[in-house]
């Protein structure tokens, strides 16, 4: 048992788990855009392709970036106390990943360069202090403003760079994206409720921090209702049932999950049960595409 616990930490912890969620999501929305899922045979999307591993990789490279540099005091987290001890992992996984990234880019348009390199700034100006018009300050230092860009980010990525990459229109997938947007919401707030006190004490004003505990999880359920009302208007524009299905099976999941969180505080249960909602979301897109169920439908 010891052993797994050890192989769950590592992919846990070196972000390898953080970045299939990206990969996942990110191949959701190719699903989308072209009909098909990687897992059939028919249709033009591969199980990887240049843009998955430039998501994959880069997804590692900005999440080691930040508990690579991260200085936490020992017994703070058993994920602190990892990066602490496995802190050289952090600079190889750094370095691997964005020597991938960079030969992916090689493949990819050139407008995948323009909004890599706009989102590339973004994550960075979360962990380092690199705006000069915000003097010794990451953006992650101002509470609500790091919620909203973890959402934006993360939603610019697995929908607005499989979209261009596959030279559709942004503004015909608006509302996947806001979908996306929402779906990121209540996953980071719980985060954020769960570090309350360690940001409390190094000044950090979160979400949570600043409207209290009550009103987050009032937040959260107020995140799962926009998700199943944009999933209703994603329906009336395009009728494909499952996609319907799929977002108010996701917020009935989310809504468990956090529940439990309140008693299951620990990094491993947070990032396997409350990340890994983006993997099974992703999974509730891309399964249907394969033509095994048979109340699926197709739409454009």
């Amino acid at each position: 048992m010891r052993l797994w616990s050890n192989i769950l930490k590592w992919i846990l912890y070196s972000s390898v788990f953080a970045g299939l969620c990206a990969l996942g999501l990110t191949m959701a929305t190719e699903s989308l855009l072209l009909e098909t899922s990687p897992f059939s045979s028919a249709g033009g999307l591969a199980w990887v392709s240049p843009l998955h591993l430039f998501v994959f990789a880069n997804t590692i490279l900005i999440y080691n970036l930040h508990y690579g540099i991260k200085q936490l005091p020992a017994g703070v987290s058993d994920r602190a106390d990892w990066s602490a001890k496995h802190r050289a992992v952090h600079y190889w996984l750094i370095i691997l990943s964005a020597i991938t990234s960079g030969f992916c880019l090689i493949f990819l348009n050139g407008k995948i360069f323009l909004a890599s390199l706009f989102l590339g700034i973004l994550s960075l100006a979360y962990s380092l202090p690199i705006l000069p018009f915000i003097e010794k300050k990451r953006l992650k230092d101002f509470g609500l403003l790091k919620l909203l860009l973890l959402c934006f980010v993360w939603a610019c990525v697995t929908t607005w760079l499989p979209t261009l990459q596959w030279g559709r229109e942004l503004k015909n997938y608006d509302v996947e994206f806001l979908l996306r947007f929402s779906l990121m919401m209540p996953l980071c707030i719980a985060f954020d409720i769960r570090d309350m006190r360690i940001d409390r004490q190094n000044r950090i004003f979160t979400l949570p921090n600043v409207i209290g505990l009550t009103n987050a999880y009032r937040l959260i359920n107020l995140s799962l209702l926009v998700i199943i009302t944009l999933a209703i208007w994603q329906y009336v524009r395009y009728p494909i049932p499952h996609r319907l299905i799929s977002a108010i099976a996701i917020a009935l999941l989310i809504k468990v999950i956090i529940h439990y969180s309140k008693r299951y505080k620990s990094d491993r249960y947070h990032l396997l049960a409350i990340d890994g909602v983006m993997i099974i979301y992703a999974m509730l897109i891309i399964m249907p595409m394969t033509g095994l169920m048979p109340w699926a439908g197709t739409g454009g």
